[in-house]
């Protein structure tokens, strides 16, 4: 017979999102904090991070959460701990006259307008300022690797006496007289008070089997990392857009970051596999995923090597695959779930899970354990906020496009 586990608080899932949280629960005071993940701690879709911060969000909780996050990080990083902090800015490049329309448009009072020459001087001449319109560049941004930050929190959590227990599969949340009382694993149950559903897009089933439609539509997207290119540390975060103007649109976007000397790159491609599991089961694991996409990506910088030629080469590629998971209103669910006392949820990253994922982590906790003095602004992310209007990843998906366009 297994035995059963014993702990005040359970969080689901060991990416960015779940470990923030447990980090937090354990300095909000909750004793026993078990965080359980499926593989290996960073392994799902924070693996595929850009790790870019941006404040994109600049009213209402995202931007308590983005203060908070860029004080977070700069706090581990003056401790020491390396997760390749850079407060390098962001540019956003517009590789033609269309794009550069459509950009002049979007400009607030956090970016400046930049001339091609100065987007070539600011990258260290990785950026060909002859093959460019013009840029914005928001002196606030900065980058973090992904997969550090996560190994980083997984080993605070444990340093603060939280347990995190790796290859232990969840695969119910049980509850009595409508509280939750353990959550079932492959190894045994864990008697718990109180549990964080934070596994990404994996959390729809967890979800589902609690009577709660969870308003997110899970979307692939691919990192690529390159090897060494002679690319200077400084590099601020890239957003280019127009590299392919006879396409509509200029063709997929692509981000693009210094990372050891190399680049770190992807891109938001709408070809197959971008919706493959809206509305139906997303596997264990992300590995075996078609590749349409990174050919798409690949296809883009290829275009656009006269723009910035380091992506040209294709020697020494890796490529890591992830499901951000989007909302109706491009806005996070931090909250109760819905008829579950003692069930809370932290989902919908929006794919900036890097960037607000430790702010956000750190208002649940603090709700749970009754600290939070702001509820009515946080109450702006509760996962119930869609009622019964949305019932499937479709209309997410749909509503999310709408969400989009409007912005």
């Amino acid at each position: 017979m297994n035995k059963v586990d014993r702990s005040d608080v359970v969080v689901i899932g060991g990416g960015i999102l779940g470990c923030a949280t447990a980090l937090q629960l354990l300095a909000a005071g909750v004793p026993r904090v078990r965080l359980l993940e499926r593989d290996d701690v960073g392994g799902g879709t924070t693996a595929a991070g850009g790790g870019f911060l941006g404040n994109w969000a600049p009213h209402g909780p995202e931007a308590v959460a983005y203060r908070y996050g860029r004080k977070f990080y700069s706090g581990l990083h003056a401790d020491g701990v390396d997760i390749d902090y850079r407060e390098n800015s962001m540019l956003y490049v517009a590789a033609s006259e269309s794009a550069w329309e459509d950009l002049a448009c979007n400009g607030d009072q956090s970016t400046r307008v930049v001339s091609p020459q100065e987007i070539e001087d600011l990258t260290g001449g990785i950026v060909r300022a002859a093959a460019i319109r013009g840029g914005l560049h928001d002196r606030d941004g900065a980058q973090v690797h992904a997969p550090k930050v996560v190994a980083a929190l997984a080993a605070r959590v444990r340093a603060a006496g939280g347990i995190i227990d790796t290859r232990r599969p969840v695969t119910e949340i049980t509850t009595r007289g409508g509280r939750v009382e353990a959550v079932q694993t492959a190894h045994g149950p864990v008697a718990c008070d109180a549990v964080v559903v934070a596994a990404g897009a994996w959390s729809s089933d967890l979800c589902r089997q609690l009577g709660f439609f969870l308003p997110v539509v899970p979307q692939v997207t691919s990192r690529i990392t390159t090897g060494a290119r002679q690319v200077p540390v400084t590099l601020p975060t890239l957003f280019f857009s127009g590299l392919v103007p006879d396409e509509p649109g200029g063709g997929t976007m692509l981000w693009v970051r210094g990372h050891h000397g190399g680049l770190v790159w992807g891109g938001t491609y709408e070809v197959h596999p971008r919706h493959i599991f809206v509305d139906a089961p997303v596997p264990d694991r992300l590995d075996e995923l078609p590749v349409d996409g990174v050919l798409e990506i690949l296809r883009v910088a290829d275009r656009g090597a006269e723009v910035i030629p380091s992506l040209a080469g294709r020697e020494r590629l890796m490529v890591r695959h992830g499901t951000p998971c989007y909302t109706p209103d491009m806005r996070a669910l931090v909250g109760p779930i819905p008829g579950v006392s003692g069930g809370y949820l932290l989902a919908g990253d929006n794919e900036s899970g890097i960037t607000y994922g430790p702010g956000y982590a750190k208002a649940l906790a603090e709700l749970i354990t009754g600290r939070r003095d702001d509820v009515d602004e946080f109450d702006q992310l509760r996962p119930d906020r869609f009622g019964d209007t949305i019932t499937t990843q479709q209309q997410v998906l749909d509503a999310m496009m709408d969400s989009y366009k409007a912005m």
